[in-house]
C-alpha cells in the first residue's frame, strides 16, 4: 500500500498508509481537496498520476486521497518524548513505544473531515483531512442528501460524535440539541464567562419605593395625601398653634432606594442556570440514546469532553456564588421586554451571545464542526422522508409518529418500529395508506426480518418493501452479467426472502399464519444515472416479478416516483389521482 501523507513539525513526524480504491465511473475524478494544516513544518502528498510523493502547502488543492470503508495506518514517531497524538475516534493503538506509534483508522461509513492533533512541549499541529463517499459523488449528491435531511427535521442529520463531522453554522430560532449547544459553547464559552463577569461587576439597578415610618420632624419626602391622612386623626404630637392641629409623632415616609432584583438581572440569572443544568446533563451521558450510533465513538467523545465540561461546570459555580446574584430572585426563561437589552453594552451582548447558543445550527455554513451521522443511516433517513415527501404530493397527512428525542435532549433520531408510522388519507376515497420506518416482522415462526421502509396500503395484511442500502456494485463482472451498476445481488437475494418470509398471524387462529402479505420488494441504492439503468436486469425483474432495485438519489427520484405511481393505481384509481 503506497504511503499517502507524510507531515511532520517541531518534535514530530507523521506517515498514513492506505490504498487508493477504484471509484465507479459515475463518481467525478475532478474533485478536489483543500488540505488544511496549522503548525506543520513539511508536507507531502501521494500523486496517482506519477505514483511518487510530491510537496505539499497548507492551503492547497489536492486529490481526494482518503475514502469511506478503507482502512489507514497511521505511524507516528516522537522526536520530542512529550510529542502527543490525538486521532479521530475509532482509531484503534496497534503499537505504542517511548519514540513511536502505530494506530489503525477505517472510517467506515463516515464522509466529511477528520482532524489529526499533536501536541508538544512547544507548542501544537492540526491537520484536516476530508473523507470522501465511494458511492455517491460527495461535493452534489451526499450534501443534497445531507441538506434535504436537515430541511425536513433540522438537526436529525447531525450526531452526538462520529469518526469525521461536518461544518455548520448557527441557525435562528431553533431548540438545539445539547450536541448542537455544546458545539455552539466551545466556540463562545470564554466569551460567556467574560460578559458574565463583566455584568457582575457592573449590574444594571433600578429604584424600589419603599414607605418607611420616621419621626415627623425628621420626614423629608411626604406626600401630599399622608399628610393630609395624617392631620384628619386625633394626633398626640406638637401642636401648631395657627392651624389649631396637632401632628403625628410618626408619619410615613416614601423614599426611593436601588436594587438589583429587576426583570433584566432575574432573566440574565435564568440563563446562567440554564447553561449549567445542560453542562452538568451532558457531563453524566455516556451515549446519545440513538440506537444507529456508534457506541464506541460516543463513549469516547463524552469521555473526551467530560473534563472542558467539568472545568466550565467550576467557573459557572463561581459565578453563581456572587453576591449580585445572591440578591436577584429566581425567574423563568421568558425574556423581558427591556431596552436595556438593546442599550447597555454588556446586557445587549450577553443576550445576543445566548440566543446564538440556543439557536441551534445549520449545515449552510462552515464554521462550527458537529458530529454528522453516517452516510449509510443518512441515506436510509433520506429515502424515507422522500418517499413521505413524494406521497405528501398526492395525499395528505394526518398523523405521524416518527419523530423522537431522546430524554436528554442530546441528539434527534427516527423512532423505529410499527408504531413508527406515517398516515395519509386519500380524500376523494377516504382510504389510508401508512408508511412506516423500519418494521421489525418479530412473529414468524422463522427468524425475524427487519426491512428498512415499508409501505403499506389500505389494510394490515399488504406490503410493499423499499429497502434502502447504501451499497453498489460496479465490479466489471457484475456489470457483464446485468447490464451496469446496481444493488448488490446478496440484497436482492434479501428481497426475495423477505417476500418469502414475511408472514402475519391469522387474526381467528393463533397457529397459522397468512403468506403472500408482501407482494413485493425493492433495494433502493444510491446510483444517479436512471436512464442508463432502465436496460438493467434488476429493473425489468421488477414489472417481471416484483423484486428487483431501484437507483435513488436527491437528482434521481424519476423510477421511485413512477413506481409509487404504479402501486397506488389499483387501490386509487387514476381518475381519482388527476394531477399527478
Amino acid at each position: 500500500m503506497p504511503l499517502l501523507l507524510q507531515a511532520s513539525g517541531a518534535g514530530w513526524k507523521l506517515e498514513i498508509i492506505g490504498k487508493l480504491p477504484e471509484l465507479p465511473a459515475f463518481i467525478s475524478n475532478a474533485t478536489e481537496s483543500a488540505i488544511i494544516a496549522v503548525g506543520v513544518d513539511c508536507m507531502e502528498r501521494h500523486d496517482a498520476k506519477s505514483n511518487r510523493m510530491l510537496p505539499v502547502a497548507a492551503g492547497d488543492l489536492i486529490e481526494p486521497l482518503f475514502f469511506e470503508a478503507v482502512a489507514y495506518d497511521i505511524h507516528f514517531e516522537k522526536l520530542d518524548p512529550s510529542a502527543t497524538l490525538i486521532l479521530p475516534p475509532g482509531a484503534e493503538a496497534r503499537r505504542v513505544r517511548a519514540d513511536s506509534e502505530h494506530h489503525h483508522l477505517n472510517f467506515g461509513n463516515n464522509v466529511g473531515f477528520a482532524d489529526i492533533s499533536i501536541k508538544t512541549g512547544s507548542g501544537s499541529a492540526l491537520l484536516r483531512i476530508e473523507v470522501f463517499s465511494r458511492k455517491a459523488d460527495y461535493r452534489t449528491d451526499y450534501v443534497a442528501m445531507r441538506d434535504d435531511v436537515s430541511s425536513m427535521l433540522r438537526n436529525l442529520a447531525m450526531a452526538a460524535n462520529a469518526k469525521t463531522f461536518g461544518l455548520a453554522a448557527p441557525a435562528k430560532d431553533h431548540y438545539p440539541t445539547l450536541v448542537e449547544w455544546f458545539a455552539l459553547l466551545q466556540g463562545h464559552f470564554n466569551d460567556f464567562i467574560r460578559l458574565t463577569n463583566g455584568i457582575i461587576k457592573n449590574p444594571h439597578s433600578g429604584l424600589v419605593r419603599q414607605s418607611v415610618s420616621v419621626d415627623t420632624e425628621r420626614a423629608r419626602r411626604v406626600s401630599r395625601q399622608t399628610i393630609s391622612r395624617a392631620l384628619r386623626r386625633q394626633n398626640s404630637g406638637a401642636a401648631i398653634p395657627s392651624l389649631g392641629v396637632a401632628l403625628p409623632r410618626k408619619i410615613h415616609e416614601s423614599i426611593s432606594s436601588p436594587t438589583f432584583d429587576t426583570p433584566e438581572n432575574r432573566y440574565f440569572k435564568a440563563l446562567i442556570k440554564a447553561t449549567y443544568r445542560n453542562i452538568r446533563a451532558l457531563s453524566s451521558v455516556d451515549e446519545s440514546g440513538d440506537e444507529d450510533a456508534d457506541r464506541y465513538s460516543e463513549k469516547k467523545f463524552f469521555d473526551s469532553i467530560r473534563p472542558t465540561l467539568k472545568g466550565m461546570e467550576r467557573q459557572i459555580e463561581s459565578v453563581l456564588r456572587s453576591p449580585f446574584l445572591g440578591q436577584v430572585a429566581e425567574a423563568t426563561l421568558a425574556r423581558p421586554d427591556s431596552m436595556v437589552f438593546h442599550k447597555h453594552p454588556l446586557y445587549s451582548r450577553f443576550d445576543k451571545l445566548c440566543r446564538l447558543l440556543n439557536g441551534g445550527l445549520s449545515f449552510a455554513g462552515n464554521i462550527v464542526p458537529i458530529g454528522v451521522k453516517e452516510t449509510s443511516l443518512l441515506y436510509e433517513y433520506w429515502c424515507f422522508l422522500k418517499i413521505v415527501g413524494l406521497l405528501r404530493e398526492r395525499f395528505d397527512l394526518e398523523e405521524q409518529t416518527v419523530v423522537q428525542v431522546n430524554r436528554l435532549r442530546t441528539t434527534v433520531t427516527l423512532s423505529k418500529g410499527k408504531s413508527s408510522a406515517m398516515r395519509f388519507t386519500h380524500k376523494p376515497t377516504g382510504k389510508p395508506l401508512y408508511v412506516i420506518y423500519n418494521r421489525l416482522f418479530n412473529r414468524l415462526p422463522t427468524i425475524a426480518q427487519k426491512p428498512d421502509n415499508v409501505i403499506q396500503f389500505a389494510s394490515d395484511d399488504k406490503f410493499y418493501i423499499f429497502d434502502a442500502k447504501y451499497r453498489i456494485q460496479f465490479d466489471s463482472d457484475y456489470i457483464n452479467l446485468y447490464g451496469g451498476p446496481g444493488p448488490t445481488t446478496e440484497d436482492v437475494n434479501t428481497m426475495h426472502r423477505y417476500r418469502d418470509a414475511i408472514a402475519i398471524p391469522h387474526p381467528m387462529k393463533p397457529t397459522e399464519y397468512k403468506q403472500g402479505v408482501v407482494s413485493g420488494a425493492v433495494v433502493l441504492f444510491p446510483y444517479s444515472n436512471e436512464t442508463f439503468y432502465r436496460d438493467h436486469k434488476f429493473y425489468k425483474s421488477i414489472s417481471q416479478v416484483e423484486i428487483g432495485g431501484l437507483p435513488f438519489l436527491p437528482g434521481s427520484t424519476t423510477l421511485v416516483s413512477e413506481k409509487l405511481d404504479a402501486l397506488l393505481a389499483s387501490d386509487y384509481p387514476p381518475t381519482t389521482m388527476a394531477g399527478i
